[in-house]
C-alpha cells in the first residue's frame, strides 16, 4: 500500500462530528493536491444531512511529533463519540476501511525528516489494536446505501494501513480506547472518483458508523 496521511473525523458528545485532515499545509510527497482533504471539505460544503450531529475539520501537519500531540489533545478538548481518519493511497481504487493499527516499524521520515522514538507510535502499547466496530457490517451498510443512491464508489476493508502517519495517527487514536475510531483510506482524486463521489463516499461511512456504534 502507496499512503500518505490524511483527515480524521470525530462525532463527539453534543453530537460533535470532528475531522482532521493531515498534510494541507505541508503535502506529502507525491500528493500536491490531499485527496483526502478535499473530500473532507466537500464534505462539510454539502454537509453530513445527519440530525443532531455537527461536523469540524482540522488540518494536521504531516510530522510524527505534532500527530502523537494533535491527536490526543484534540480527543480531551472535545470528547468525540466517533473518530474517522481519512488518508490517501496512492494505488487505491476504493474506499478502505482499515481493520487494524500496528504499533511498531515506523521507519519512513516524515516532511521534516524525523521519526518517532523507537519507530512506535506508544512506547510500551500494543503490537497492534483494532477497530471497536464490525467493519465489515460497515462496509455492506455503506455499499448497499451507495447502489441504492446511485453513487459508483467501491467500499473495502483491509488490514495494512501502511506505515506511515496513518497508521501512527489511528494507532494513537485507538490507543486511548475511548470512543470507536476508524481510518478510512481514498484514492486520489479522479482516480477514478471525483471529490464530489468521495465526500458522499464518507458521510455514508460517517452514518454506517454511528448505526453500527448504536449511535443512530
Amino acid at each position: 500500500m502507496v499512503c500518505g496521511c490524511g483527515v480524521c473525523v470525530c462525532v463527539g458528545v453534543c453530537a460533535l462530528l470532528y475531522m482532521l485532515s493531515y498534510g494541507r499545509v505541508r503535502p506529502f510527497k507525491g500528493h500536491p493536491l490531499n485527496a483526502s482533504w478535499e473530500a473532507v471539505k466537500e464534505l462539510e460544503s454539502i454537509g453530513l444531512h445527519i440530525d443532531g450531529f455537527d461536523l469540524v475539520i482540522k488540518d494536521i501537519p504531516v510530522l510524527y511529533k505534532e500527530v502523537s500531540e494533535m491527536v490526543p489533545s484534540l480527543w480531551k478538548e472535545h470528547d468525540p463519540v466517533l473518530v474517522i481518519h481519512v488518508g490517501v493511497d496512492g494505488g487505491g481504487k476504493a474506499v478502505t476501511l482499515e481493520e487494524c493499527a500496528v504499533n511498531i516499524g515506523h521507519d519512513t521520515l516524515d516532511v521534516e525528516r524525523k521519526l518517532p522514538p523507537y519507530g512506535c507510535c506508544v512506547e510500551g502499547g500494543c503490537a497492534d489494536l483494532h477497530c471497536k466496530m464490525d467493519l465489515d457490517d460497515v462496509c455492506k451498510r455503506c455499499a448497499d446505501q451507495a447502489s441504492s443512491d446511485g453513487l459508483k464508489v467501491v467500499f473495502r476493508t483491509s488490514h495494512d494501513a501502511g506505515r506511515y502517519l496513518c497508521n501512527f495517527s489511528y494507532y494513537c487514536s485507538l490507543s486511548l480506547d475511548k470512543a470507536p475510531s476508524l481510518f478510512v483510506h481514498v484514492p486520489p482524486l479522479s482516480k477514478p472518483f471525483s471529490c464530489n463521489e468521495l465526500a458522499q463516499a464518507l458521510r455514508l461511512v460517517v452514518r454506517s458508523c454511528l448505526q453500527a456504534s448504536g449511535q443512530l
